[in-house]
Order: structure tokens, then sequence, then C-alpha cells
């Protein structure tokens, strides 16, 4: 766990913060180059596009962060515009890019197909950077874990605190229970994403195709990990599960429902 980090010149910056600056810049670049020189799509246009999604992705990260822990800002607003602390969920930033993409891409007269599928593959890569922020700010901590690769966390961490308040651990405890390390899990699973989706490109049947891969994908490896995320009575709950998992869910059964209709229809074609 490593809450700032020292930089030449720059000195002491949060971690977090760092890392999410470094996902936005790496997966904007990172999509740049596949939608101008793999999709032949014009840079300018891509370039605009890129950084209205960049604002549209953080708007609806954050909306959704807040209206899930609005406890933390119902004293206090305004802290809902400080990021310094956190507090992107990325099932709300995708909801947003799903709604205000679209206008924006028509708006600039690009091939929505096409720059989906040129953009796609930078997606995982930006989710994974802000991962590593996660981890080494140590939140989104997983449940306990008796596994080898458990890792503990130290005194006064999210996941130390929440222990205590559970009994876990006494106040003297010098670390927390050993966790999983479930940022580490999502940056593991959106590598592998990455992975799929270049792999998949030059073998594509349609046009959309690694959009809608890319959709399924995250939200079903989402399903999966969301329940080793450790239990919190501040947490939103649905029928006795985080609703980031009711989400994940919906998603995954949306991305698989577009998979097979895209397929029928290429079929078809």
């Amino acid at each position: 766990m490593r809450p700032t980090l020292a930089l030449p010149i720059l000195g002491a910056i949060p971690s977090h913060d760092l890392f999410v600056v470094l996902a936005v810049v790496v997966a904007g670049g990172f999509g740049l180059y596949l939608t101008v020189h793999r999709e032949g799509l014009p840079a300018g246009r891509v370039l605009v596009a890129i950084l209205c999604f960049c604002v549209i992705v953080f708007a609806g990260g954050r909306l959704h962060f807040a209206l899930t822990k609005w406890h933390v800002f119902e004293h206090a607003p305004w802290r809902v515009f400080r990021f310094s602390s956190g507090g992107l969920h990325a099932p709300g930033a995708i909801l947003a890019l799903a709604l205000g993409g679209f206008p924006v891409l028509r708006m600039l007269q690009l091939p929505i197909a096409r720059f989906v599928d040129g953009f796609a593959p930078s997606v995982p890569v930006g989710i994974a950077l802000a991962r590593v922020g996660c981890f080494l700010n140590g939140c989104c901590y997983g449940s306990v874990c008796a596994l080898p690769w458990g890792v503990t966390l130290p005194r006064e961490s999210y996941t130390w605190y929440a222990q205590i308040e559970y009994g876990m651990i006494d106040h003297d405890a010098a670390s927390s229970l050993a966790v999983h390390p479930l940022p580490m899990y999502f940056v593991l699973a959106a590598l592998s994403i990455t992975a799929f989706l270049l792999w998949l490109r030059p073998r594509r049947r349609y046009e959309g195709q690694l959009g809608l891969w890319m959709l399924f994908l995250f939200s079903f490896s989402s399903l999966l990990l969301e329940p080793l995320r450790a239990h919190h009575d501040m947490r939103v709950y649905w029928f006795g599960q985080p609703q980031l998992f009711w989400i994940a869910l919906g998603m995954t059964i949306v991305g698989a429902a577009l998979l097979t209709v895209a397929r029928r229809r290429t079929s078809a074609g």
C-alpha cells in the first residue's frame, strides 16, 4: 500500500490520482492510435471524440459513486466534484458512455461501429491502470483470504479500520487480516480482455464485434469478482447482494444478448 508516491520535481502525489491520470492518458493515446492507424478514421475528429468521452466517463463514474454513497457527501455536497479521494464506479462510467457517446460520434460524423472497435481494446487498459491506483491507495479491498496471495494492509488503512469496526481485529493490531487483492484481480481481468480483443481484431466478422465483446467480458468478469469485495454496511445492497453485482449481471445479459443478435444477423446475411 502506497497512498502517495514521491516523484522527481512533482513531489508527493496521491497514487490514486496519479494512476487515474495515467489511465486517461494511456487509454486515450492507445485508443487514438488504434482508431486512426488501424481503422483509418480522421485524427482530428477522433481526438475531439476522445476528449468528450473523458468528460462523460468521469461524470458518469462519479455520479454513480455519489448516488450509491450519498452518506459521504450529504453534509458537504460540493465534495462530489473532488476526485482526489477516489470514488469512480466503472459501471456508471460505461453506462454514461453508452448514452452520451453515440450522440458525440454522430455529431462528429464518425462511423460508430468502427470507432467502437478501434477504441475497445484501450478501455480495459485504462481500467487496469486505475485499479493499480486503487491497490496502492488501499481502497476497493476484498474479503478475508486464506490463499497464499492474500495481502495484509497496514494500520489506518481502509481495511484495517473496517476490520476493527466489525470486531475482526483489535485496535492494537499492526495490520489487517489477509484479504483478496481485489484491485489486482480486476487488473488481470482487464489486461486479459485487451489481449483477447487484439487477437480478435483481425478475425472479426462484423464491425462493432470488438465493442460488444468488451462490454460482455468486462461485465462478466465484474460479475465474478464483485462477490469477493469485502462486506460493509454502508454499501448499497439489493436482495442481499451489492448493487454493483446486479448492475454487472444486467450488463452481462445485455452484452450476451447483443452478441447473439449480431452473430445471427451476420450468419443470416
